[in-house]
């Protein structure tokens, strides 16, 4: 959102509570905290996908009776989301599909449909930023020869696999402190097997220049 809208958010917050800004996962928690005080009617000032975890999330919760509303009756789109629909991101599922043991770890800024879609296609679980590396970290040290595929975040990915990398020279206390079931040994064993999704949507490349420029 625009910071001019944030602003007057966060000053509206002071006499309102039920003024919520945050990312998608929180917000639908918020939601449902929301829900829980009493709420009966929800506004989403977001992209598609942020209103519909939030139905899904209150739906979920047992919440279906709480109304949900868009800040506009047409489509609200997002590059990162569209990108994970797009005719590239099913060959790269396809591609997974070939190897299994494969999961397909989503990052939460796609649409339900996109998540359905993949997960008829290769085993897949969501993410966020937040818990990205130690869902990744997780699922290789639960299934043997595991090979984990994350999208649609190409930047988000390059820096999950550059993290991976520098951690095989860290000491295995220092690995130990991030996951408790791995070391050098298997992070490194683990990083032919980590596949993401390297076609760049426009927010990527953005995010990269950003970068360079700072």
């Amino acid at each position: 959102m625009d910071p001019e809208v944030q602003g007057i958010l966060t000053a509206a917050k002071r006499q309102w509570p039920h003024i919520h800004i945050s990312d998608s996962l929180v917000m639908a928690d918020s939601a449902v905290q929301m829900a829980e005080a009493g709420c009966k009617y929800i506004a989403v000032l977001g992209v598609d996908f942020m209103s519909e975890n939030v139905r899904a999330i209150l739906d979920q919760a047992g919440f279906t009776q709480v109304g949900v509303y868009r800040m506009s009756s047409e489509q609200i789109g997002c590059s990162l989301a569209d990108a994970a629909s797009s005719s590239a991101y099913t060959h790269f599922l396809k591609t997974a599909s070939r190897s299994p043991p494969s999961l397909h770890v989503i990052y939460i800024n796609t649409s339900l449909e996109t998540k359905a879609h993949t997960h008829e296609l290769v085993p897949t679980i969501t993410c966020t930023s937040s818990n990205v590396v130690a869902t990744i970290l997780q699922a290789f040290a639960e299934i043997p020869d595991l090979n984990v595929w994350y999208g649609p975040d190409s930047y988000m990915g390059a820096n999950i696999a550059d993290l991976f990398k520098r951690m095989t020279i860290m000491s295995d206390e220092e690995i130990t402190e991030i996951h408790p079931d791995h070391n050098r040994k298997t992070i490194s064993s683990l990083l032919q097997r980590l596949h993401y999704y390297q076609e760049k949507c426009s927010l990527c490349q953005w995010k990269q220049r950003r970068e360079e420029w700072e």
